[in-house]
């Protein structure tokens, strides 16, 4: 891990200041750190890069453009689906009192 100037002298600070207030502590944590060099941090816990940043929110931006498509879909579709409602009923208007007028005596019987 690499860390700036100001960075470094921050964490010196943070490291004197805990000798002072706990030494008992400061020594667990040193001994934690002898016995962790080795290791690899746990990706869980690795602060996420610039790249990974850039990475998530292009998926993210990927999946609202998706929904933003499948939105606009479901809005087609439906309005396709009104104008064949309306066209479908504006025809069977059209069609019934041609149906009524070629049977005219078989309505009362």
């Amino acid at each position: 891990m690499s860390l700036n100037y100001r960075q470094q002298r921050q964490l010196q600070r943070i490291e004197s200041l805990l000798l002072r207030s706990d030494p008992q502590l400061a020594a667990m944590l040193a001994m934690f750190g002898r016995l962790s060099a080795g290791q690899r941090m746990p990706v869980r816990e690795q602060a996420a890069t610039r790249l990974d940043r850039i990475r998530q929110a292009a998926a993210m931006i990927g999946k609202a453009v998706a929904a933003m498509f499948a939105a606009i879909d479901l809005f087609v579709s439906a309005v396709l689906a009104l104008f064949t409602a309306l066209i479908m009923g504006s025809r069977a208007q059209r069609a019934q009192p041609t149906s009524q007028r070629a049977n005219p005596g078989t309505n009362g019987r």
